[in-house]
């Protein structure tokens, strides 16, 4: 059960990247427009939450997702502007992926967030 679990988790990080880069790509300039993808990232953001992150790994996957967050919301900042400099194109696709793994990164950072609290309110340790 454990080991179908953690393939599940593999899974849906796998697809849920794939998904990011071109539902990225193909949205442009903001988050993905189109619903199936949208919701294929969350569902797997959640996926990803729930089952891939350890304990140990919570801090730093909690620190990536809040700079994608961050990074996601903001679009076009000062960060963009090389590259926007190089190709207009190249940099609405790279704000646009940016902000499709912030859709996915964001229900994981939740969860995550939520298990980490949990697990440090415990007593005993």
């Amino acid at each position: 059960m454990a080991k179908t679990m953690g393939m599940v988790g593999k899974a849906a990080f796998v697809v849920g990247v794939l998904f990011a880069l071109i539902g990225g790509i193909w949205g442009g300039k903001s988050v993905p427009t189109n619903d199936a993808v949208i919701w294929v990232l969350l569902i797997a953001g959640i996926l990803i939450g729930l089952l891939n992150v350890t304990a140990k790994e919570a801090a730093i996957v909690l620190s990536a997702a809040v700079a994608l967050v961050i990074l996601g919301i903001w679009g076009f900042t000062p960060a963009f502007y090389p590259v926007g400099d190089i190709s207009e194109v190249l940099a609405e696709n790279l704000v646009g992926i940016v902000c499709a793994f912030a859709l996915l990164m964001a229900p994981a950072a939740i969860i995550i967030a939520i298990k980490a609290v949990i697990a440090t309110a415990k007593p005993g340790d």
